[in-house]
């Protein structure tokens, strides 16, 4: 039965992931959403870690310009399932995958299996028949794209067995291994599996309480191997909590309110198949369909005599107050450890699957038909789903009347097997009716959403990949490349490079601050280099710059860039040319100590970079880029609404604002533009320079730096025209620069006259030497996170931070040897305490082992 129980759900999805042709079933992938955008290329960068490149293990260039990967191995890759991934590079990564998620569905339906026959709660076909309901329940055919949490449905079963042993004392050390495991494959569903341990502990204490001879000393044991489970977690959590504390802590809620966010009616839809699309992905209500058979069972759990009254009452309370989780705010926020879901809400609806098909597995133990109570309540309750759906089908998005008829039928069928005697094929065809449930559920649910085709992922990387030949850094380099296309943020991690974008949960904040005051898209776990100025590209050590070729349709441009014409174009492909810039600073050099009173200002990019290279320079009167004082702006079809906001007059009509000007020098012009000119990552207007249509990411929140001109247009009349996309557009922030060139290229190459040489570089260390010309720093884009140490001739210096950013290190004049070392905050600590839980648990065992072997000689007797 354990076998069918891993083997069905596995075929199921197989069968449903081969009639979407899913490669290598055909040119679509499993690739939507977040997996497609990011959890991917976190995969292609565990391949990379694990074979080639072990020193960005700990701390990584590859995230946005720099980062701690502790929190993000934490949260996103310590599976053991993982490790599939070794076996499948390039474009086979989609099927390694894809062969995770199947696996980690049939473990799952494997585990349950094992609880109900351990603890025989079930047997025959009825056990197969619920660890499919188990495997494939609302919360994971919602959350197949999520599969980093999917081990916690592996190992929830498994830590149950463990919570069983300790009422009964035996086999103690079960519970602590698979609440370590849990803790470790996934901190933030260990979270709220820690909180359904007590749960599920005071239930299964009551419900044995008779059994139980040695009250206050079970209690103990639960405590204490419940802290043993977390100590040997440790060398994990330790490190990971700081991690939080320095990125994903700072978004907490800090306020909530204490109310219901909807009607708990509201969740019936939710147990008929096809109770999923994609408008529930951002905001929906709780993913918690089980099954016909599993809703059953949970009737009947109430109407079993067998079932003692209080562990009825017990599972009253529990079952309430998970109710009362799915809809009471407070309680929502409390599971999700203080932070409201951005998308994939009720993230804690697995523990609610499990709870009810755990209940029904254990009230349909003895039956083989229902009395008339239990066929009565049956039909009353299953009825007033189908009912409360039916008359509702307008409020609810992802209902179909289709997929309710098609429950209406199965639900018929469940109560007519449950009706007839039919002892010989009763749990079979029980097994069967499930089976086509949970398979229509799947096919149902998944049908509205769309996936990326394979051939467009696997084209984007090789295209990539191609240009990247040749100009990745070599050994005891270090430079950045930039792009102005994307297929997603995280392209660093997918084809190893040191790039600048990210999209991270646990990214620092700091750095997403940084790119905003610079004029760049980033938000809340993101950053986007989408609109560098030819500065911020010698700043930041982006040595190339790839840019689509006139051919994009691989490509997904984000940003035009017409000032890469001042730098070299030294290669290229068919669809990408590559530039080397050729005033890039190093990764550190002799700057001014003014860098490190340098405040950057709030929505203010062009001035901040002004005043970034003032302060390199020491020199407060430099100003690189200069406003354009002679600006006039023609209107057409546009009325003045105040404010600097214009609306359409003939909504029918085209609405342009244009914007002629004649450079006065022949360097290159940027345009500022406010969040304004943008709503819900669309812009409101689009841009063309002449007969140059010019391409802008609508994804930004704070101004923007938009370049406009490549140079060498001294006296040539340029018109801007900006046609509005909308009824109404706010000219919020709006400016013209121009970067003085000659200053431009003084000051880098003023700045690349005492570079940081190295001699070694590694992710997590860096060491080289420089010849600082007077009582200078040395600037660094090492974005300063705790945990890098730095030593200078041999002594161990304490770093500066300069723009809130990055490492400074003061130095007297003269030659010096500089190493940067990177370690794991509380690391060390973590694997003491881990080393030292695992010390004493293998004594308990021993102790326990010694205990029983001592007892075997009286049993025999």
């Amino acid at each position: 039965m354990q076998l069918l129980s891993f083997a069905l759900p596995i075929l199921i999805l197989l069968g449903y992931f081969a009639y979407r042709k899913m490669f290598p079933f055909g040119n679509s992938s499993i690739l939507t959403v977040d997996l497609g955008q990011q959890y991917v290329d976190f995969y292609s960068f565990y391949r990379n870690t694990l074979l080639h490149h072990f020193s960005q293990f700990f701390y990584s260039f590859q995230n946005a310009i720099g980062g701690s990967m502790w929190g993000t191995w934490a949260y996103y890759l310590f599976s053991p399932f993982n490790l599939v991934l070794l076996f499948t590079p390039g474009k086979w990564i989609t099927f390694g995958i894809l062969l995770i998620t199947v696996l980690k569905v049939g473990c799952s339906g494997w585990a349950f299996s094992k609880l109900l026959l351990k603890e025989k709660w079930q047997k025959g076909f009825l056990v197969p028949a619920f660890s499919i309901a188990y495997a494939l329940n609302g919360f994971v055919v919602a959350n197949i794209l999520n599969i980093m949490w999917l081990d916690a449905l592996v190992f929830l079963p498994l830590m149950i067995i463990g919570i069983e042993n300790l009422i009964e004392r035996k086999s103690m050390w079960v519970y602590p291994v698979f609440l370590a495991i849990i803790l470790v494959t996934n901190y933030y569903m260990g979270y709220m599996i820690c909180i359904f341990a007590v749960l599920y502990f005071a239930w299964t204490y009551v419900r044995n309480s008779e059994k139980i001879q040695e009250k206050w000393k079970t209690i103990g044991s639960f405590i204490g191997r419940s802290l043993l489970g977390a100590g040997m977690a440790a060398v994990v959590l330790l490190p990971t909590f700081f991690n939080i504390m320095q990125t994903k802590a700072q978004y907490n809620t800090k306020s909530f309110q204490w109310k219901f966010d909807y009607s708990p009616w509201k969740i019936l839809p939710k147990f008929l198949v096809g109770g999923f699309n994609f408008d529930q992905m951002p905001k929906g209500t709780p993913n918690i369909f089980v099954g016909t058979l599993v809703l059953i069972g949970f009737i009947c759990y109430f109407t079993c005599k067998e079932i003692k009254l209080k562990e009825k009452i017990a599972t009253i309370v529990v079952s309430a107050f998970f109710v009362v989780s799915l809809c009471y705010q407070p309680l929502d926020l409390f599971w999700h450890a203080m932070q409201f879901p951005v998308w994939y809400p009720y993230r804690f609806s697995y523990i609610v699957c499990f709870w009810m098909i755990l209940i029904a597995a254990r009230g349909l133990l003895k039956i083989t038909r229902l009395s008339r109570l239990q066929l009565m309540l049956s039909v009353i309750v299953l009825g007033v789903i189908v009912e409360y759906s039916f008359y509702n089908i307008k409020k609810f998005g992802f209902l179909k009347s289709t997929n309710i008829v098609i429950s209406s039928v199965i639900i018929i069928g469940f109560l007519v097997l449950f009706s007839v005697p039919m002892k010989k094929w009763f749990k079979l065809s029980l097994l069967a009716l499930t089976t086509v449930e949970m398979g229509a559920n799947v096919a149902l649910s998944l049908n509205p959403i769309d996936y990326v085709k394979q051939s467009d992922f696997a084209g984007f990387i090789s295209n990539l990949n191609t240009a990247l030949d040749g100009i990745r850094p070599g050994k005891n380099e270090f430079y950045r490349i930039g792009k102005t296309f994307e297929r997603s943020k995280d392209d660093p991690m997918q084809c190893n490079f040191y790039g600048t974008d990210e999209f991270n949960s646990m990214m620092d904040p700091k750095t997403s601050n940084f790119m905003n005051e610079i004029g760049d898209s980033s938000g809340d776990n993101y950053t986007g280099y989408s609109n560098g100025t030819l500065f911020s590209d010698s700043f930041l050590g982006i040595k190339y710059m790839l840019n689509q070729t006139s051919d994009t349709n691989v490509l997904s441009p984000y940003s035009t860039r017409l000032d890469l014409s001042n730098d070299n174009l030294v290669n290229g492909t068919n669809t990408i040319n590559i530039y080397k810039n050729p005033y890039v600073l190093p990764i550190g050099f002799a700057a001014s100590p003014d860098i490190l009173n340098v405040k950057l200002q709030s929505a203010q990019p062009i001035q901040n970079q002004n005043m970034i290279a003032a302060g390199l320079a020491g020199n407060k009167k430099l100003k690189l880029f200069k406003s354009y004082k002679d600006l006039s702006v023609v209107y057409s079809n546009l009325k003045d609404e105040g404010n600097n906001t214009y609306t359409k007059v003939d909504g029918n009509q085209d609405a342009t604002i244009q914007m002629p000007f004649t450079p006065k020098t022949n360097d290159p012009y940027y345009l500022t533009i406010g969040p304004a000119f943008a709503n819900n990552g669309n812009l409101n207007c689009s841009f063309t320079i002449g007969d140059q249509q010019l391409t802008q990411t609508g994804d930004f929140n704070s101004p923007m730096i938009l370049n406009i001109t490549g140079g060498g247009q001294k006296d040539q009349k340029q018109t801007l025209t900006m046609t509005l996309t909308n009824n109404s557009l706010q000219l919020d922030s709006f400016g013209l620069y121009h970067l003085d060139m000659s200053k431009y290229k003084s000051l880098m190459n003023d700045l690349n006259e005492h570079p940081l040489k190295l001699d070694h570089f590694s992710n997590t260390k860096i060491s080289g030497t420089i010849d600082v010309p007077k009582h200078e720093l040395i600037m660094t884009t090492i974005p300063a996170q705790t945990g890098w140490h730095v030593k200078v001739d041999g002594k161990t210096v304490k770093p500066k931070k300069a723009l809130d950013e990055f490492l400074a290190v003061p130095v007297s004049a003269g030659k010096h040897q500089v190493t940067f070392t990177y370690r794991a905050p509380y690391l060390f600590l973590g694997a003491i305490v881990s080393v030292v839980s695992i010390g004493i648990l293998v004594v308990l065992k021993k102790k326990e082992d010694s205990t029983v072997r001592q007892s075997e000689p009286e049993t025999t007797k």
